[in-house]
């Protein structure tokens, strides 16, 4: 009888065991689902911005480069994908999770309409930072992911 109850203690403590391990994989397996999440987040608002940059900079100078532009207009779309498929993998729990944060997020966002915000004459500089385009030669922003002279990817 001695001998059955250690068997019966061994046996829920492997069950023990492999529970923990599960939950601990699933919480891990969450945890970098939300990570990606919001990696990829950062790259879209980052393309996002520089594709409103580009649009802004090419009018500024009276110029039109439609390749250009669509292959911002791609990259953004790649990374809008990327996204979708992140969310995909989640579940249904992780999805509402993530959205009841964007529509909050968005809430923030959004200007209210009866303060207008003045528009600034000149330009503000995102980075400082630049670099050389290894096609043109030309002087591009640091961060840009493509030469807005030559539309060469960097």
């Amino acid at each position: 009888m001695f001998e059955l109850d250690i068997e019966m203690l061994k046996e829920q403590g492997l069950q023990l065991v492999d529970s923990a391990k599960k939950t601990a994989q699933d919480l891990a397996d969450k945890g970098k689902n939300k990570l990606d999440l919001l990696n990829q987040q950062a790259r879209l608002s980052k393309a996002q911005r520089q594709l409103g940059a580009l649009v802004y900079s090419l009018h500024k100078a009276g110029e039109e480069n439609p390749a250009l532009v669509e292959k911002y207009i791609d990259a953004v779309a790649e990374v809008e994908k990327a996204i979708e498929e992140i969310k995909a993998g989640m579940t249904e729990d992780e999805r509402a999770e993530v959205e009841a944060q964007e529509v909050a997020d968005a809430a923030e966002d959004a200007p209210e309409q009866e303060q207008e915000e003045e528009i600034e004459e000149e330009p503000i500089q995102l980075r400082g930072e630049t670099k050389i385009c290894p096609v043109c030669k030309a002087e591009v922003d640091g961060d840009a992911l493509f030469c807005n002279h030559c539309g060469a990817q960097l």
